[in-house]
């Protein structure tokens, strides 16, 4: 007979976490069916199909993130207040990307920032996005990607210039003969 000092809940727990561990063992969150389980690849196994795609994405989000849109430059501002993103290898995401049949990301996943806007803007970067091409029809998504955002140049400084034109001066010494200058002509 079960004790009726411990509550209903808490004799569920040593089962609860029987079937936690056996899922984590085998690489299931909980509550999913085999069928629903993430599947991942090792890049090294990968078809080289998968690999080109993968490349294909990573230098159309890269081009995104580095472009003049709005978003873009507010997101790298952002980046660049980063502890270590002075650093010349940037800034580092981990992003998962969903991607559907036509090419288009449909979804992203990454830790987020620790501010709204940030997070608001890499969305509107990426969800949306229409590729060049769509995925591999057995290409298994999401996408990860570690892109890297490298912090944009400074403008090289330019030699300084007066913002006005340079005065012209005339002056005009003439020698009188005796030795001293004389008088200035106009």
């Amino acid at each position: 007979m079960t004790d009726p000092r411990i509550r209903p809940a808490d004799r569920q727990r040593p089962f609860r976490r029987l079937v936690s561990a056996a899922a984590a063992a085998l690489g299931l969150a909980p509550g999913l069916t085999l069928a629903e389980a993430p599947q991942a690849v090792a890049p090294h196994a990968a078809p080289q199909a998968w690999i080109d795609y993968a490349r294909l994405v990573s230098g159309q989000v890269q081009a995104r993130l580095a472009s003049e849109d709005p978003a873009a430059v507010r997101l790298q501002d952002y980046l660049n207040q980063l502890p270590g993103a002075d650093r010349p290898d940037g800034v580092t995401l981990q992003i998962a990307f969903w991607i559907d049949a036509d090419g288009v990301i449909t979804r992203i996943a990454y830790p987020p920032f620790a501010h709204r806007d940030p997070n608001d803007d890499l969305k509107a970067l990426m969800v949306g996005l229409q590729l060049p091409d769509h995925p591999p029809r057995d290409m298994l998504l999401p996408l990860r990607l570690a892109i890297v955002v490298k912090p944009k140049e400074a403008p090289k400084p330019q030699a300084w210039r007066a913002p006005w034109p340079k005065p012209s001066i005339h002056v005009q010494v003439t020698y009188d003969g005796r030795g001293a200058a004389g008088k200035e002509r106009g």
